[in-house]
């Protein structure tokens, strides 16, 4: 039986919340570093990203 790792003490389990700005993406709330995102937590998060960047555009 193998042991999972255990979890970063830097692990993001929340989405995050990016926004169009001007014509641009703004992710506030990640750190400035690399992150880890559980799985459900990074799918949610390329879903939102994607709709940021439609957004974005359709202000230019």
């Amino acid at each position: 039986m193998s042991q999972r790792p255990p979890k970063p003490d830097d692990l993001i389990v929340d989405p995050l919340t990016p926004a169009p700005v001007d014509g641009v993406v703004v992710i506030k709330d990640p750190p400035e570093a690399a992150m880890t995102l559980t799985a459900d937590a990074a799918e949610i998060s390329a879903i939102r990203m994607l709709d940021a960047a439609d957004r974005a555009r359709k202000q230019r």
